[in-house]
């Protein structure tokens, strides 16, 4: 070989190196949002925003990059909005419960019994989650999308079949859910009020016997193991959502922003689908697992539904005195209108 083309060929090699490492690299004006996930990132959920960031980084070339921090290492709830407020992280992942120290009316939509399907919660969360961003724009936050985490039931040591039931149970509610709070001491059964990372050992030492959780939830935190039944009939819907400071998403350059939401809005979608099915799989998990499934009679159910509405009205009215409160009364009656009135067509 001569010595020219060898050296030739060293250039072309190095120019290629180059090249590669330049256009595979983001840009340096490149956009970076550091992100805190609750989903660990070995799991569907993790890897499905994974794909979702990559996507928006394809899409963007390069120029709007989310760095994720998974399996909840940076905190939860007021941490969160300490790192966010530090700029240690730019965004996070909230329940309604922790985003509801910004805006009380987030923990609205999961009180108990104020849904009764799918189709309700989809109907009605449209609508009001427009108000709520609007809401927590006014705070210095841009939602980007809501998360669903399902149908909520109640997970026991022992069976719970009606009211009476509850009697002297020990019962875990998250820390700051004040309507919860005032439902079980209005039935004589004081709640243990404690963040969600310390009930498994509560579980474990006794401490609680009674939970409630969705099914992939219970399963994912590991509380099956402390429990031994479900009572079969959900008590409220939970969900949560993905926001980021509003000087964060202002540095997204205007072209990209559409992009992102679109993304995030199709990745959630699928999410949500993705965690409704899972939810109802889980359910055949737990069975397998030994977890009995404790039935409500008809009857047993109207005297909890009517001791519920009975006392929640008033509750709802004196802890969200303002228009969402209003705003969601409307919208489920506009759901259950329309859908009796179709029904009627049906017959």
């Amino acid at each position: 070989m001569k010595r020219g083309d060898e050296k030739l060929r060293t250039l072309y090699a190095c120019l290629v190196i180059i090249l590669a490492v330049l256009f595979s690299s983001d840009p340096a004006s490149a956009v970076r949002i550091k992100i805190a996930s609750k989903s660990p990132e070995n799991f569907k959920s993790g890897k499905i925003i994974k794909k979702m960031f990559r996507e928006i980084r394809e899409k963007t070339d390069g120029n709007v990059v989310f760095k994720v921090y998974y399996g909840g290492v940076k905190g939860a709830g007021r941490d969160l909005l300490l790192k966010m407020k530090s700029g240690e992280i730019h965004g996070a992942e909230f329940t309604s419960g922790e985003a509801a120290l910004l805006n009380k009316d987030l923990e609205l939509m999961s009180t108990v019994l104020t849904f009764k399907d799918y189709e309700e919660v989809d109907y009605v969360f449209e609508k009001m989650s427009v108000h709520l961003e609007e809401q927590l724009g006014k705070r210095g936050y841009v939602v980007l999308g809501w998360l669903e985490v399902g149908f909520v039931y109640m997970m026991s040591m022992e069976p719970i079949k009606s009211l009476a039931d509850l009697n002297n149970k020990k019962v875990w509610i998250p820390r700051g859910d004040s309507v919860s709070r005032a439902v079980f001491e209005a039935m004589g059964v004081p709640p243990i009020p404690m963040p969600i990372a310390d009930v498994i050992l509560a579980l474990q030492t006794g401490q609680l016997d009674t939970v409630a959780n969705s099914f992939v939830g219970g399963i994912v935190l590991q509380w099956h193991t402390s429990v031994k039944y479900i009572t079969d009939t959900p008590l409220l819907y939970a969900y949560g959502l993905l926001m980021i400071t509003r000087d964060a998403y202002d540095k997204i350059p205007d072209r990209y922003k559409k992009t992102v939401h679109e993304t995030i809005d199709r990745y959630f979608n699928e999410l949500k689908i993705d965690i409704r099915k899972t939810n109802h799989d889980s359910a055949q998990t737990l069975v397998r697992q030994g977890i009995q499934f404790v039935p409500v009679t008809p009857e047993n159910y109207e005297e909890f539904e009517q001791f519920i509405l009975g006392i929640r009205d008033h509750l709802l009215e004196k802890e969200f005195p303002g228009e969402n409160l209003i705003r969601l009364r409307k919208y489920i009656h506009e759901y259950r209108e329309t859908r009796s009135e179709g029904e009627q067509v049906d017959e």
